[in-house]
């Protein structure tokens, strides 16, 4: 039962980054640098070692999603830097998403910070004896970060909306 929720778990962060990217590169608007180009292949190496340690290796399984999420806190730091360096192109989506720049950090760093403890502290808080336990909480995390993006890029969708309108 823990490796079909961790497989689960990998599916859905899987579609998280997934759409993330396309929105991301659909809403906004800059010449992307080397840097926007390696970040994606960064979450690819995190979603194959998930994928590589669902069945097998719980904490380890842990690790990757940590350090997955803690990508996603880099690609986030990247997203904010362009879209202000190219603040004319991008005013109309940055007015739409005032006041989600800290739950959009929160959605990141709280399952970077909860994975990389858990995998830290795995021998330490037994976890290897709940394993079905860890791997529910594991998937409900990641199910509460994609839940998580539903406002912010309702927020957009709703300003690309208006703008074909006002075309």
């Amino acid at each position: 039962m823990a490796n079909w929720l961790l497989a689960a778990a990998t599916l859905l962060a899987f579609l998280l980054v997934w759409h993330e990217y396309l929105m991301q590169a659909l809403a906004y608007v800059w010449m992307p640098t080397l840097l926007d180009s390696a970040i994606p292949f960064a979450f690819l190496v995190a979603e194959l070692f998930m994928a590589h340690f669902v069945y097998g290796d719980q904490r380890a399984w842990l690790l990757a999603a940590g350090v997955g999420f803690g990508f996603g806190l880099l690609a986030y730091a990247l997203r904010r830097s362009q879209t202000y360096r190219h603040q004319q192109e991008n005013a109309g989506v940055v007015r739409a998403i005032t006041g989600f720049a800290g739950p959009r950090f929160a959605f990141s760093a709280a399952p970077a910070a909860l994975f990389l403890v858990a995998w830290a502290l795995y021998d330490a808080l037994g976890l290897g004896r709940a394993p079905v336990v860890v791997a529910a909480a594991a998937t409900l995390v990641v199910v509460v970060a994609l839940l998580g993006t539903i406002p912010y890029w309702q927020r957009v969708l709703a300003y690309a909306r208006s703008q074909e309108k006002a075309a």
